[in-house]
């Protein structure tokens, strides 16, 4: 049984791009190549104006918080147009935009606690612990997505019921006297309900809806995006390891197996939109964008935190595949002839080209390819 620190969920992203910068760093001894002394001059932050961004993001962060909770709390988020809380649209069921993951839960509240952590407000942080203890509950009849809920619900009550008991914090101590573990039973509490979502279907991978009463319900689509179905991984895998009970990170690994052993067989990639019913994907882009980006991304995060080799040797030769079919433009990134390198949205067949748009998700998993890639500076 692995323990489970702080380092969980809220630092991770951070973490990772720190391993692969120190990589980097490390390798290449002229870093940041600065070709001339106006990138030297002018291509560096410094120290006031890093305090000057980071006093501007705070000052944004709380402006959207305690308007939040001024006009908007106990509803889901605030609407900034009307100055008036919104939650889900019961009204029109197909609203997925909004229904997909508002479901009348204090969703801003929840997903901003980690957030104050980070601005070291020990008495904000507090009080909402407190307020999501007393007031949320999940028993609503609402229609909500797997994927969002288990990112943005779980994945925030796990990371601040981890921050309130770590007893070697390294944001320094937010412990409550008067916490009884309530965030993990909600936590847990979610998870259990989006469990049916993994029943019934003949590939085993989840179905991407789930109501929080009553199941999946007979209207619910096939169809799951990559990334839907298999990022779950992380939150999964702690609940189950804080919990002592496997049943959650089995569930989240078997879907990374089965999106796996789904592969194309030619090229080793994975489309972005697939049938949990048939195991056929729907239509034949593969990209690192929205809809795949966080499968990537949650293998490598998921061998860090857990110390698993299979998640590594996933990523590993999923990055090799990426490079091998989605990689175009010059061998080296600044130096060269040619058009600069891009990682383009290819067909998942045969690697041909689709189109050579670039979404803002992208930027995230290139993080993550470019780990390696970059070294061809």
């Amino acid at each position: 049984k692995i323990a489970v620190s702080t380092f969980a969920l809220l630092p991770l992203s951070l973490s990772v791009a720190s391993i692969l910068f120190n990589s980097v760093q490390s390798r290449l001894p002229n870093f940041p190549f600065h070709a001339s002394k106006f990138e030297a001059k002018f291509s560096q932050i410094d120290v006031d104006d890093v305090e000057m961004a980071r006093d501007q993001a705070r000052e944004m962060f709380f402006f959207g918080y305690n308007n939040y909770m001024k006009h908007a709390f106990p509803m889901d988020e605030l609407d900034p147009i009307h100055c008036t809380g919104r939650g889900p649209d019961y009204e029109n069921p197909e609203n997925l935009n909004i229904n997909d993951v508002l479901g009348d839960y204090s969703l801003t509240l929840i997903d901003s606690l980690n957030t104050l952590v980070v601005m070291q407000n020990k008495t904000m942080f507090h009080k909402a612990v407190n307020l999501i203890a007393d007031t949320v509950s999940f028993d609503k009849n609402v229609t909500v997505q797997v994927f969002e809920v288990t990112i943005r619900v779980i994945g925030s009550l796990l990371s601040a019921h981890l921050i309130l008991t770590n007893e070697n914090p390294f944001h320094g101590d937010f412990s409550l006297s008067t916490y009884n573990g309530e965030l993990l039973e909600l936590a847990h509490d979610m998870a259990t309900r989006m469990l049916p979502a993994f029943e019934g279907t003949a590939t085993g991978l989840p179905y991407p809806r789930v109501n929080l009463l009553h199941g999946v319900l007979p209207s619910t689509s096939n169809e799951s995006c990559t990334a839907g179905a298999g990022s779950l991984l992380l939150e999964f895998g702690v609940l189950s390891r804080l919990l002592d009970d496997p049943t959650f990170e089995a569930q989240a690994r078997r879907c990374n197996e089965i999106l796996w052993t789904l592969r194309n067989s030619d090229t080793g990639l994975l489309g972005t939109v697939i049938d949990v019913q048939t195991g056929e994907w729907k239509g034949s882009l593969a990209g690192l964008g929205a809809g795949f980006d966080s499968f990537f991304e949650y293998l490598l995060k998921a061998h860090i935190l857990f110390g698993e080799v299979r998640e590594l040797e996933m990523f590993t030769e999923l990055r090799q595949r990426i490079e091998t079919n989605m990689r175009r433009g010059r061998p080296k990134c600044r130096f060269g002839d040619g058009e600069p390198p891009n990682y383009l949205n290819v067909d998942i067949k045969d690697g041909t080209v689709l189109n050579t748009w670039l979404d803002a998700l992208q930027v995230f998993d290139l993080t993550a390819v470019l780990g390696g890639a970059v070294m061809t500076f």
